[in-house]
């Protein structure tokens, strides 16, 4: 595993999206190696295999590849109890929890996870921000990201104005 400096812990949403786009590397390129709760490959990859969803082979392979690494978690009653009250499903619970104990950083798409992730101080990433850094840090091209913000576009809801803030945003860099 990963120093604590480095560490990043993922939800469903960005694997299953940047899979969807085939851009899931740019977990590995950016980070090296990702951390999941087992309940997030449980909503990643067992059910979307049940589902018949090709995104789940490729999480599947990047499992067995070793960069995504399969964790268990355990959260105290108290921590549960907070991420009931803020509306947080059990996986993205998990991860929040995580990234708070190891002083990491969580990838998450879901609003409700991302505010109860910021108020404890947790840095945090969602699909768009990972397409972002990979072309601030030359991985992608900014023809790439803008396709990949594109394709983004078509297998998640975003905001007309989220889309032309992220657009200009990636049209200013290289």
């Amino acid at each position: 595993m990963k120093s604590k400096r480095s560490l990043v812990i993922s939800n469903a949403g960005p694997l299953v999206h940047l899979a969807k786009i085939n851009r899931l590397h740019l977990l590995k390129d950016l980070y090296g190696e990702v951390v999941i709760p087992r309940e997030v490959k449980i909503e990643a990859f067992d059910l979307g295999m049940e589902k018949g969803f090709s995104d789940a082979i490729q999480i599947d392979d990047a499992i067995d590849e070793g960069w995504i690494e399969v964790e268990d978690m355990k959260l105290t009653q108290e921590f549960t109890k907070m991420a009931q009250i803020a509306g947080l499903k059990m996986a993205e619970a998990s991860v929040v929890c995580y990234a708070y104990k190891n002083e990491g950083t969580a990838l998450i798409d879901e609003d409700s996870a991302r505010t109860f992730a910021r108020t404890l101080g947790i840095p945090i990433r969602g699909t768009l921000g990972i397409v972002l850094e990979s072309l601030e840090r030359g991985i992608l091209s900014r023809v790439e990201a803008l396709k990949a913000l594109e394709r983004s576009s078509e297998i998640m809801y975003l905001s007309a104005e989220l889309y032309r803030i992220m657009r200009n945003e990636m049209e200013k860099l290289n």
